[in-house]
C-alpha cells in the first residue's frame, strides 16, 4: 500500500510509514451512532403500538361499559292506563317523556334506550304485524316464552335483535290480546304492545329493566 503522505510504497501489515512515521492503522467505525438510532426507532415503534392498543381498548370499554346501571330500588313511577285496565312502573331515572297519544305512549333516556307502550283496537289493521317474531325478515329471534300475568293469563315474552340506522338493537316485547269493558261501553278487544329497544351493547344493562315492568304489571277491570 502507499502512504497517503509521502506516497512511499510500504508493506499491507506497516502500522505506519518507515519514511514519514505516518499512521497507517486503518480505524473500524464504532457504529455507536447507529445504534443509537436503532434503539430511538425501536422505542418510537413501541409507543406507537402501545398507544394504538390503548385506545383500540378504550373504545371497546366505551362501547360496552358505558351506560347506565339499573338499580331496581331506584326511582319508579307509577303509571295508570285507565282507558286499558292497565297499571305499571316505568323508570324514573335517566327516562322522559317523548311522546304522547291516545293509544301510545313513547319514553326514552339519555342514550339509546326507547319505551313503546301501544293499546291496539279493534279498528286496528293486522295488529299482529306488531309482533315482532311475524318479521323474520327483519328481526332475528333470540328467545321466547310463556308469562303470566295476574287478571289474565298468558303473554308472549319474545327478545330479537335487528338493525335500525345501522346499529344493532335489541327488542323486548310483550305481546298479549285482552277484552276490556270501558265505563258505561260495549266490552272490547285490545292487543298490548310493550317494547323496550336498546343498543346490543347494553343489553345486561336493560334486560333487568325490562323483567321489572314486566312484574310491576297490574291488570284490572
Amino acid at each position: 500500500m502507499l502512504c497517503p503522505d509521502c506516497g512511499n510504497e510500504m508493506p499491507d501489515s506497516a502500522k505506519s510509514c518507515s519514511y514519514c512515521g505516518r499512521s497507517l492503522a486503518k480505524g473500524k467505525p464504532s457504529g455507536g451512532g447507529s445504534m443509537a438510532v436503532r434503539i430511538l426507532m425501536g422505542l418510537l415503534a413501541f409507543a406507537l403500538v402501545a398507544g394504538a392498543a390503548y385506545a383500540i381498548v378504550s373504545q371497546l370499554q366505551d362501547s360496552t361499559d358505558d351506560g347506565p346501571t339499573y338499580d331496581p330500588s331506584a326511582q319508579w313511577v307509577p303509571m295508570d292506563f285507565s282507558d286499558y285496565g292497565l297499571k305499571m312502573e316505568v323508570p324514573g331515572d335517566l327516562w322522559s317523556l317523548y311522546y304522547d297519544a291516545q293509544s301510545q305512549v313513547v319514553f326514552k333516556d339519555g342514550l339509546n334506550g326507547v319505551l313503546d307502550i301501544s293499546f291496539l283496537g279493534a279498528m286496528a289493521l293486522n295488529p299482529d304485524a306488531h309482533r315482532v317474531d311475524n318479521k323474520p325478515d327483519i328481526f332475528k329471534v333470540f328467545s321466547q316464552e310463556t308469562v303470566f300475568l295476574d287478571g289474565l293469563g298468558e303473554a308472549l315474552y319474545t327478545i330479537v335483535s335487528c338493525k335500525e340506522n345501522s346499529v344493532l338493537v335489541h327488542k323486548h316485547q310483550l305481546y298479549f290480546k285482552r277484552t276490556y269493558k270501558l265505563a258505561n261501553k260495549q266490552p272490547q278487544t285490545y292487543t298490548y304492545v310493550i317494547t323496550m329497544t336498546s343498543s346490543s351493547g347494553l343489553e345486561s344493562q336493560y334486560a333487568p329493566l325490562y323483567r321489572h315492568m314486566l312484574e310491576s304489571i297490574e291488570l284490572y277491570d
